[in-house]
Protein backbone atom coordinates (compact mmCIF):
# COMPACT_ATOMS: atom_id res chain seq x y z
CA UNK A 1 0.00 0.00 0.00
CA UNK A 2 2.41 2.72 -0.76
CA UNK A 3 2.00 6.12 -0.85
CA UNK A 4 2.74 8.16 -4.56
CA UNK A 5 4.37 11.46 -3.68
CA UNK A 6 3.41 14.12 -6.17
CA UNK A 7 4.78 16.95 -6.25
CA UNK A 8 6.79 19.99 -8.63
CA UNK A 9 10.55 19.88 -8.60
CA UNK A 10 10.73 23.23 -7.03
CA UNK A 11 9.00 21.32 -4.02
CA UNK A 12 11.26 18.77 -3.95
CA UNK A 13 12.78 19.19 -0.02
CA UNK A 14 9.00 19.36 1.18
CA UNK A 15 8.56 16.44 -0.80
CA UNK A 16 11.60 14.93 0.62
CA UNK A 17 10.61 15.74 4.16
CA UNK A 18 6.65 14.24 3.71
CA UNK A 19 9.04 11.14 2.04
CA UNK A 20 10.80 11.09 5.45
CA UNK A 21 8.21 11.29 7.45
CA UNK A 22 6.01 8.68 6.41
CA UNK A 23 9.23 6.39 5.57
CA UNK A 24 10.21 6.58 9.67
CA UNK A 25 6.42 5.33 10.18
CA UNK A 26 7.20 2.54 7.95
CA UNK A 27 4.94 3.63 5.09
CA UNK A 28 6.50 2.31 1.83
CA UNK A 29 6.41 5.35 -0.67
CA UNK A 30 6.92 6.21 -4.58
CA UNK A 31 9.03 8.87 -4.89
CA UNK A 32 9.86 9.59 -8.90
CA UNK A 33 13.59 11.29 -7.67
CA UNK A 34 14.43 7.75 -5.45
CA UNK A 35 13.24 5.92 -8.85
CA UNK A 36 15.91 5.05 -11.26
CA UNK A 37 13.78 4.28 -14.29
CA UNK A 38 11.82 7.60 -14.16
CA UNK A 39 14.78 9.01 -14.31
CA UNK A 40 15.88 6.94 -17.55
CA UNK A 41 13.16 6.32 -19.77
CA UNK A 42 11.64 8.20 -22.66
CA UNK A 43 7.88 6.65 -21.51
CA UNK A 44 7.92 9.35 -18.41
CA UNK A 45 3.91 8.72 -18.62
CA UNK A 46 3.75 5.06 -18.90
CA UNK A 47 6.14 5.09 -15.87
CA UNK A 48 3.87 7.52 -13.35
CA UNK A 49 0.88 6.40 -14.46
CA UNK A 50 2.32 2.22 -13.86
CA UNK A 51 3.07 3.74 -10.27
CA UNK A 52 0.19 5.40 -9.21
CA UNK A 53 -1.94 2.35 -10.28
CA UNK A 54 0.34 0.30 -8.23
CA UNK A 55 0.17 3.00 -5.02
CA UNK A 56 -2.91 3.49 -2.97
CA UNK A 57 -2.50 6.84 -1.87
CA UNK A 58 -1.73 9.76 -3.69
CA UNK A 59 0.00 12.90 -1.70
CA UNK A 60 0.15 15.99 -3.67
CA UNK A 61 2.47 18.79 -2.34
CA UNK A 62 0.98 22.02 -3.53
CA UNK A 63 2.63 25.40 -3.32
CA UNK A 64 2.48 28.71 -5.50
CA UNK A 65 4.76 27.03 -7.47
CA UNK A 66 2.57 24.20 -8.53
CA UNK A 67 0.33 26.26 -10.53
CA UNK A 68 3.30 26.12 -13.03
CA UNK A 69 3.33 22.29 -13.43
CA UNK A 70 1.60 20.29 -16.20
CA UNK A 71 2.77 16.76 -14.04
CA UNK A 72 0.60 17.59 -10.51
CA UNK A 73 -2.69 17.95 -11.78
CA UNK A 74 -1.98 14.83 -14.66
CA UNK A 75 -1.16 12.80 -10.98
CA UNK A 76 -4.07 13.65 -9.76
CA UNK A 77 -5.91 12.97 -12.38
CA UNK A 78 -4.82 9.35 -12.83
CA UNK A 79 -5.08 8.91 -8.88
CA UNK A 80 -8.69 9.85 -9.38
CA UNK A 81 -9.64 8.00 -12.23
CA UNK A 82 -7.99 4.82 -10.11
CA UNK A 83 -9.94 5.61 -6.93
CA UNK A 84 -7.08 6.18 -4.93
CA UNK A 85 -6.64 7.43 -1.58
CA UNK A 86 -5.75 11.26 -2.46
CA UNK A 87 -4.58 14.40 -0.24
CA UNK A 88 -2.90 17.70 -1.05
CA UNK A 89 -0.51 19.26 1.65
CA UNK A 90 -0.16 22.88 1.22
CA UNK A 91 2.89 24.34 1.77
CA UNK A 92 3.36 28.65 1.79
CA UNK A 93 -0.03 30.63 1.94
CA UNK A 94 -0.65 29.85 -1.59
CA UNK A 95 -4.44 29.70 -2.25
CA UNK A 96 -5.16 25.83 -3.06
CA UNK A 97 -7.68 25.35 -6.49
CA UNK A 98 -11.15 24.50 -5.75
CA UNK A 99 -10.59 20.93 -7.41
CA UNK A 100 -8.61 19.86 -4.53
CA UNK A 101 -11.71 20.97 -2.09
CA UNK A 102 -12.79 17.34 -2.75
CA UNK A 103 -9.98 15.52 -0.79
CA UNK A 104 -8.49 16.17 2.54
CA UNK A 105 -6.15 19.25 2.83
CA UNK A 106 -3.22 18.89 4.97
CA UNK A 107 -0.71 22.20 5.67
CA UNK A 108 1.13 20.60 9.03
CA UNK A 109 3.28 18.32 10.33
CA UNK A 110 0.49 17.03 12.94
CA UNK A 111 -1.99 16.78 9.73
CA UNK A 112 0.70 14.37 8.25
CA UNK A 113 0.41 12.63 11.35
CA UNK A 114 -3.38 12.42 11.40
CA UNK A 115 -3.00 10.83 7.46
CA UNK A 116 -0.97 8.11 9.20
CA UNK A 117 -3.19 7.33 11.69
CA UNK A 118 -6.17 7.47 9.24
CA UNK A 119 -3.59 4.85 6.67
CA UNK A 120 -2.26 2.77 9.29
CA UNK A 121 -6.63 2.25 10.30
CA UNK A 122 -7.31 1.39 7.10
CA UNK A 123 -4.53 -1.12 6.96
CA UNK A 124 -6.04 -2.11 10.59
CA UNK A 125 -9.12 -2.58 9.24
CA UNK A 126 -8.44 -4.41 6.07
CA UNK A 127 -10.77 -2.47 3.57
CA UNK A 128 -11.02 -3.20 0.47
CA UNK A 129 -7.17 -2.16 -0.37
CA UNK A 130 -6.15 -5.32 -3.12
CA UNK A 131 -4.60 -4.00 -5.88
CA UNK A 132 -5.01 -7.24 -7.82
CA UNK A 133 -7.15 -7.55 -10.87
CA UNK A 134 -10.18 -5.60 -9.26
CA UNK A 135 -13.49 -6.58 -10.70
CA UNK A 136 -16.44 -4.08 -11.10
CA UNK A 137 -17.87 -4.99 -8.13
CA UNK A 138 -14.84 -4.53 -6.11
CA UNK A 139 -14.22 -1.31 -7.89
CA UNK A 140 -17.48 0.14 -6.53
CA UNK A 141 -16.36 -1.25 -2.46
CA UNK A 142 -12.90 0.51 -3.28
CA UNK A 143 -14.54 3.76 -4.68
CA UNK A 144 -16.20 3.91 -1.09
CA UNK A 145 -13.97 3.06 0.86
CA UNK A 146 -11.61 5.74 -0.40
CA UNK A 147 -14.62 8.29 -0.61
CA UNK A 148 -14.75 7.14 3.61
CA UNK A 149 -10.87 7.59 4.48
CA UNK A 150 -11.15 11.15 2.78
CA UNK A 151 -14.34 12.48 4.74
CA UNK A 152 -12.56 10.93 8.18
CA UNK A 153 -9.14 12.52 7.52
CA UNK A 154 -10.59 15.86 6.65
CA UNK A 155 -13.43 15.81 9.31
CA UNK A 156 -9.33 14.85 11.78
CA UNK A 157 -8.22 17.72 10.11
CA UNK A 158 -11.21 20.19 10.94
CA UNK A 159 -11.02 18.84 14.87
CA UNK A 160 -7.81 18.98 15.27
CA UNK A 161 -7.16 15.94 16.92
Amino acid sequence: MPVFISYRHMDRPQAMAINSQLMQANIKTYLDVLDPESQTTDDITGVITRNITECTHLLAVVSEKTALSWWVPFEIGEATISNRRICSFKTGPTQLPAYLDKWPKLSTASDLNFFIDAYREEVSNKRSMTLDSINETIKGTYKRDAELFHDQLKNRIRRGF
